[in-house]
């Protein structure tokens, strides 16, 4: 049996994943040849791209959005560009959300940007690719272990 982590080690935990996060911020000053969006954009964004053909119902539900503050959000990422809505097939009276040509080329920049990034720092401290991989794995699973279950 393990013993539990301690307080310390997570929130030492914590902070670091907030630091790298500033590092790779993708609204921020290093952003310059991608299209810009707020944090709210980027969330909605994320989200889009990852489940094409969403709702903008499931995408409120996803991201724990409240629903005007979500339709701010996709009013703002169509009119960048990113975004398409397009009538459900079954059901016109429902939206679907979509991820642009233009949301694909400035998501590979910043996938390119972060994966260069990431290397050279993995690189200079002399981390193996297994490290990432299992770093990876933890990190999914404890984004998945914050998200509230929608089972019951």
């Amino acid at each position: 049996m393990t013993s539990p982590t301690s307080d310390d080690a997570l929130a030492r935990l914590a902070d670091v994943v907030l630091s790298v996060a500033r590092e790779l911020d993708p609204t921020g000053p290093r952003a310059v040849d991608v299209v810009p969006l707020t944090g709210t954009e980027v969330l909605v964004m994320r989200w889009v791209d990852t489940n094409p053909g969403t709702t903008p119902s499931a995408t409120a539900d996803a991201t724990a959005l409240r629903r005007s503050n979500l339709s701010v959000a996709l009013g703002s990422l169509v009119v960048k560009g990113m975004v398409e809505r397009r009538a459900h097939p079954d059901d016109a009276r429902t939206a679907q959300l979509f991820p642009t040509a233009l949301a694909a080329e400035s998501i590979g920049v910043l996938r390119t940007r972060w994966a260069e990034t990431l290397r050279a720092a993995l690189h200079e401290q002399g981390i193996e690719d297994d490290a990432v991989v299992s770093a990876v794995g933890l990190l999914e699973r404890i984004e998945q272990g914050l998200r509230p279950s929608r089972d019951g």
